[in-house]
Parts: structure tokens; C-alpha cells; sequence
């Protein structure tokens, strides 16, 4: 699959961040430019060059989730970035809500938002040695960090925030959840929206769901059966080949998934068993779980693919 058909994947996921060790979580930050312009961060300021504490925000008071900005070149316009951090809030709200996760502590999510490539680049290559310029988001789970540059259009930018920050949020609550759930939650929750009266609302992907209905069509759509035997490896060997089946069908799965109270018990179960027995949602526990077995849920899901996937609201 030609990689220009893959919009999504510039939000890719980092995962061997993971085996990182980070910087503290509650230590000084310091940030500086070098001789040849370069941005560089710490934990402690350098002794050859004038340096400046990074500013942290804090969302006040309720410490069951702390959002932080660590740095910040820009910021979105009309009143979208000041929405964007209400919808990080919110997707934390629905992890608790509709899975029951307890973090037992405070939720973290350390923003860092870039201008520039070069200096988002050379954030990466500080944490993990090097930088993609495929990428326009990135997280790291160890520190709770979340970067990324102005790559394209606002509301682009504002999704791969929402994009990296379900994935950390998701690491803390629930950090051994599989490959294609991480993926597919962190795609449906990037276009969530708090309306003015406090509802959500959650959009469809136009091009994960053109795709799947293409495919559809000309009956080359994987089934659930295939799809969901795979294990994390399988998984990432084919996002790291560019394949759009893993990151689309994840999509699929999970916007299928939410979309119905069925589902959604489905999901909530499969996320209070790694919770409670580290037990990982096998295609047999999923058949166990969701009335009337695999064969059921694929045919709700064709269903649910051949009938416009609906938008949510909360």
C-alpha cells in the first residue's frame, strides 16, 4: 500500500518509547538554543549558554488529571486550543466512564508544541536518539510527553494532539491493552468535540471510512477473525510496512465497538480483565464476551460499515 494513501499515519505511534527511561516527571525543565540554533531540553541548565525555565500549566484544584504545557510556540486559533484541552479532559472523563479505569493517582499528559519541524526533530532525537520527519505527533509513556509541530491545517494539529495524548492516557490507565485498541482509541477520541452544553461529540475518519468501504466492496476487507488473532508483533510489522490495514481496520473496530452499548460492555470487560488478571483479550475471550460470538460481531459490523458509521454524541 502506497504510503500517500495512509493521511493517518503521520500521527503514528512511537512505541519503543516506551523502554526509555525519561526524564523525572516532576523535575525542573530547562530549554535552550546551541551555536547552531538548535533547541535542546533538560533537567538542568547549562553552564555555556543562557537558558530559561520552561513554564508549566496546570489544570487547578483536581489533581485526578494534570495537564501540562512545557512548551509552546503557538497557539490555536478561535478558541480551538482552549477546546483541544478540554477534549484531552474529556477523553479522560470517557476512559473512566464507559471502562471504569482508576488511575489511583493523578493522570498526566506533558505537552510540547512546536512551530518548527527542525525543533520538534530535534526534541525526538533527544529522547530517543532519533527524528522522523514522517511524523507530526509523537508520545512517550514513561514521561507522560506529547509533542507536536504545526504540520498542517489547525484542526489537523488539534487531532494529532487529541491523537497522542489518548495514547498516554490510555499507557497510564490501561498500559498493557493491546496494539490495535491503543490505535483505534486514539483515532476515534482525535476528532472528540465538547459542545457548549457540555455534551461530546466523536466524528467519523472520512478516509479510514472511505477505505473500508472501498474494500468492502471489492470483498478485499480482512475479516475480524483475521484481524483480531493478530498479536501486537503481527500488528506493528505491518504499521511499520505502511500497511493501511492495521491502523484503518483499528478505526473500524473501535468506532463499531463505541458505537453500541453491546460493544462498548464488550470493550469494558476486555480492559477490567487486563486490569484485574493481566489476562490479554484473546479472539476467544472476545467471542465469550459479545452476543452471539465472532460470527455476530462481523456481521454487525458490516452492518454497522454499509450504513454511514454515525457520528457519537455523549
Amino acid at each position: 500500500m502506497d504510503s500517500a494513501t495512509l493521511p493517518g499515519l503521520i500521527r503514528a505511534c512511537l512505541y519503543l518509547a516506551a523502554l526509555l527511561v525519561a526524564l523525572p516527571a516532576h523535575a525542573e525543565i530547562y530549554q535552550w538554543r546551541d551555536a547552531d540554533g538548535k533547541l535542546h531540553f533538560g533537567d538542568r541548565p547549562p553552564q555555556q549558554a543562557d537558558s530559561e525555565k520552561v513554564v508549566t500549566r496546570t489544570t487547578p484544584a483536581r489533581q485526578e488529571l494534570s495537564i501540562s504545557v512545557r512548551h509552546q510556540d503557538f497557539t490555536l486559533p478561535n478558541g480551538l486550543h482552549a477546546d483541544t484541552l478540554d477534549a484531552i479532559s474529556g477523553i479522560y472523563q470517557r476512559y473512566r466512564s464507559d471502562f471504569g479505569l482508576d488511575l489511583h493517582g493523578t493522570a498526566e499528559v506533558n505537552l510540547y508544541l512546536f512551530e518548527r519541524q527542525a525543533d520538534f526533530l530535534q526534541w525526538m532525537a533527544q529522547r530517543v536518539g532519533s527524528g522522523n520527519p514522517n511524523y507530526g505527533g509523537v508520545f512517550i509513556p514513561a514521561s507522560n510527553e506529547v509533542a507536536v509541530w504545526r504540520w498542517g491545517e489547525d484542526q489537523e494539529v488539534a487531532q494529532t494532539i487529541l491523537h497522542e495524548a489518548s495514547h498516554v492516557l490510555l499507557y497510564q490507565m490501561s498500559p498493557a491493552s493491546p496494539a490495535w485498541l491503543h490505535e483505534g482509541l486514539a483515532q476515534y477520541f482525535q476528532t472528540l468535540k465538547v459542545q457548549p452544553d457540555g455534551r461530546m461529540k466523536v466524528s467519523t475518519l472520512p478516509a479510514a471510512q472511505a477505505r473500508i468501504q472501498k474494500w468492502i466492496e471489492e470483498e478485499r476487507l480482512i475479516t475480524l477473525r483475521q484481524y483480531l488473532s493478530l498479536d501486537d508483533q503481527q500488528w506493528r510489522r505491518l504499521a511499520h510496512q505502511l500497511n493501511a490495514i492495521p491502523y484503518t481496520v483499528a478505526w473500524g473496530t473501535t468506532a463499531f465497538l463505541m458505537s453500541k452499548p453491546v460493544g462498548r460492555s464488550t470493550l469494558r470487560q476486555l480492559l477490567q480483565d487486563l486490569e484485574k488478571t493481566d489476562s490479554r483479550p484473546t479472539l476467544e475471550r472476545i467471542a465469550h464476551l459479545y452476543p452471539g460470538g465472532i460470527s455476530r460481531l462481523e456481521y454487525d459490523f458490516f452492518r454497522w460499515a454499509q450504513t454511514g458509521m454515525k457520528p457519537r454524541w455523549y
